[in-house]
């Protein structure tokens, strides 16, 4: 009797042991791979809240010429910065001749704002060069003089275009370092796609196609926060076609 007792306890011992190690091993695979692709989403998150600062704090709104306008009737305005005028050495002359595309940099309030505008030397240059008259983009003549013609006690600084790395963020133009956060927030989403389960909200086509879009300062965190979390079965799905399509009017 006793002799069978024993030989069932050591029977049953070595079953439980074997038991316990294959789902101790189990659970730790399944937590490890959660856990890594939760910290690769969460920085990215990072990534982007940084890369909004940046181009807040470093970068330049991209406006109309319009707002330049206005902010100098309202005197908003103390200086205006040109970049890339048909100028020589003593400012702008009557004998410069073409057609220039200008940057005009200011700050208003606690953000700076950019705009671009067509600097001609006369109405028959701008008309052939194929430019339309019609549009309220270019100016004639002397940029500085123009605008100070608008706020007399106006600083005009004259600038050349100066090479570099550049980006945009949404409505945001960034340069310098600033300019290499949005390209690396972008290779992390889509790295992120590529690697992680279906998403939630849209198919990872779709996905795809709203980061690589100008929506991407809206996609980026719509996908981390809610896209990211996966897919919900029996939910609907944009598709990868109607995001294209989506796309292609927010280039329009």
């Amino acid at each position: 009797m006793a002799s069978f007792s024993a030989q069932v306890g050591r029977d049953r011992y070595p079953s439980r042991m074997a038991t316990a190690t294959v789902a101790h091993e189990a659970v730790g695979a399944r937590g490890e791979g959660v856990s890594a692709w939760q910290v690769a989403r969460w920085l990215t998150l990072v990534l982007y809240v940084v890369t909004l600062l940046g181009a807040l704090v470093g970068g330049a709104r991209a406006v109309s010429v319009d707002d330049l306008q206005a902010a100098l009737q309202r005197g908003a305005v103390e200086q205006v910065r040109v970049v890339g005028a048909l100028d020589g050495p003593d400012g702008y002359s009557d004998g410069v001749q073409g057609v220039s595309t200008v940057r005009l940099e200011w700050r208003d309030g606690w953000h700076r704002s950019v705009a671009e505008v067509r600097q001609a030397s006369s109405l028959e240059e701008l008309h052939s060069q194929g430019f339309d008259e019609m549009s309220s983009d270019y100016i004639i003549g002397d940029v500085g003089q123009e605008l100070q013609g608008i706020a007399p006690d106006l600083e005009i600084v004259r600038a050349e275009w100066q090479s570099g790395a550049y980006g945009s963020f949404g409505d945001w133009e960034v340069r310098g370092a600033w300019a290499y956060l949005p390209m690396a927030l972008l290779v992390a989403c889509v790295a992120l796609l590529v690697r992680s389960p279906q998403p939630r909200l849209a198919t990872r086509w779709a996905w795809v196609w709203l980061v690589l879009s100008p929506g991407l300062i809206v996609a980026a965190p719509a996908y981390l926060i809610l896209g990211a979390r996966g897919k919900v079965p029996g939910q609907p799905r944009l598709s990868g076609v109607v995001s294209f399509l989506i796309v292609v009017l927010l280039l329009q």
